[in-house]
Formats: C-alpha cells, sequence, structure tokens
C-alpha cells in the first residue's frame, strides 16, 4: 500500500474568537486544546504532512501557549499557515522558523469598532514581513466601511484582479461572498469534486478528527485522537470508505451534501 501523505491539515487550537464577525457560525466557543496534547497531535501529524493551518473557528492567536506552540512547531520542522482575523499580531511572530504564512481576514472588520492601531499593525507586517507570506483576505469588496476602503485602496487600485500581488510575498484576495456549509441548508447534487482527505483534513479543537476545514461541528468525523491514533483513524475502515466516495467525487457525507464551496473551488463552475 502507498504510503499515505497529505498535503495539509488544519489545526483547531482552539473555538475561542475576540470577534464577533457576522459571517461566521461560531457560538463563542471558549474551548483551548491542552500544550500536551498539541505536542502529542503535531508529532503524530508530521508523519502524514508538513503543513499545518492553524484553524478552523476560533482565533489561534488567542490561545495563551501560542509561542510555545510555534515553538514545537519550529522544532518538528513543520510549515505553518496562520488564519488571523489580526487583532492580536505581535513583533516576535514572525520570527519563528516554522511560520510560512500569514493569512489576515479582513471582511468582517466593516462591522466592527477597529482601532487604528489595527491598520497600524498590518501596515508594519506588509512592509517587514520577513519573507514570510502575508494574504490579505476581502470578501463583499463593495461593502467594506471607509475605513477598510482607505486602507486598502491606499495599497492597490481601485480595479484589481481577485488575487492581487501587491509586492514579493504579499497579496490581497478577493471574493464576492463566504458561507459555511450548514446541515440545515438544502440538500446539493451530491457529486462534484473535493479534496476532503484526497490532500487535507482537520482535528477539532476536541480532538475530532473530520474530512475538512469547513466543518467546524464534526458531522463527517472518522475518528477522536481522544480515543484513538491518527495512524489508527487514517488505517480504520471508516476512513477508507469516505475517501473511496471523494474519489470517485461522490459527496454524500453529512454535511457534504449540503456544501457549495466545491463548485466555486474545484468544479470551476464560478471565479
Amino acid at each position: 500500500m502507498k504510503e499515505l501523505r497529505l498535503k495539509r491539515i488544519y489545526l483547531e487550537i482552539t473555538d475561542a474568537c475576540n470577534l464577533d464577525c457576522p459571517f461566521c457560525t461560531n457560538e463563542k466557543g471558549h474551548s483551548f486544546m491542552s500544550l500536551d496534547d498539541i505536542s502529542s497531535y503535531l508529532k503524530q501529524i508530521r508523519e502524514y504532512c508538513q503543513y499545518i493551518y492553524l484553524h478552523v473557528l476560533g482565533e489561534p492567536l488567542l490561545h495563551p501557549d501560542i509561542e510555545k506552540i510555534f515553538f514545537l512547531c519550529d522544532e518538528l520542522d513543520l510549515k505553518v499557515n496562520l488564519v488571523t482575523n489580526g487583532t492580536l499580531l505581535y513583533p516576535d511572530l514572525i520570527k519563528h522558523p516554522s511560520l510560512r504564512k500569514i493569512s489576515i481576514s479582513l471582511h468582517s472588520i466593516s462591522n466592527l469598532n477597529i482601532q487604528k492601531k489595527y491598520f497600524e499593525n498590518i501596515d508594519k507586517l506588509i512592509n517587514n514581513h520577513q519573507n514570510k507570506i502575508v494574504e490579505l483576505r476581502f470578501y463583499d469588496e463593495n461593502h467594506l466601511s471607509q475605513d477598510l476602503k482607505d486602507f486598502l485602496y491606499s495599497y492597490i487600485p481601485l480595479e484589481h484582479s481577485n488575487n492581487y500581488k501587491y509586492q514579493d510575498n504579499v497579496y490581497f484576495t478577493f471574493s464576492d461572498f463566504f458561507k459555511w456549509p450548514d446541515i440545515s441548508d438544502p440538500i446539493n447534487p451530491t457529486s462534484g469534486k473535493c479534496l476532503g482527505l484526497i490532500e487535507q483534513l482537520a482535528i477539532l479543537h476536541d480532538g475530532t478528527v473530520t474530512s475538512c476545514c469547513l466543518d467546524p461541528k464534526g458531522h463527517n468525523s472518522i475518528g477522536n485522537l481522544h480515543q484513538n491514533s491518527l495512524k489508527e483513524i487514517l488505517n480504520s475502515q471508516l476512513y477508507s470508505d469516505n475517501l473511496e466516495l471523494f474519489k470517485k467525487q461522490r459527496l454524500e457525507l453529512s454535511l457534504c451534501k449540503h456544501c457549495y464551496y466545491h463548485t466555486k473551488r474545484f468544479d470551476g463552475k464560478h471565479n
């Protein structure tokens, strides 16, 4: 059997967040993975994948042991992609060799009372990113606040592509909208291309292993790391059966039936 390698694994070190963004499904979580669990998970992940995404729901920089977590990633030679709302950026963050990319979600800032310091910190990151990749994410550009528009258009032209390169390793990305899939949404056609379990999986704050980063409630769970090792889960019949569904482009798992994302990202039906 060919050795299993994944391209990315999402690790939800917390579901807590310091913001209340209207597009988010987060129900004000307050759970944090223990440092011992994170250390164990990272060592297991390293056997299958080098790229870690510190996000599903929640703000990862809220974790009280975030520096220790990065040191663990440094030691294991992992490549970390951090998704953050940008309110808790700190100077020493970019010093970690494991940190590969910082993605800052700015699309909901228009709905919040954000201070001038917020934009100043992002500006500092843009101008001193030390070869880290910086991605600034904007959704629904037409409804951004004036402060956010002033910030945005000080860097890029009014007319721009959906993936705009500002300078080496600094990118602005745009999308018309984003919606978390919900089990209560209408059922979509159950065929289409998705890379869940083929290239990626997610580990939630409670140890649940699921098929992708859009499943924060674990509807597509294939196991839990508090009960079995990642190796045992990835060698289970349940993983094998679910993987086969994705390979055959059959979107029949609980949440997949209600997800539109594959049409935007993988099926080529949208830009």
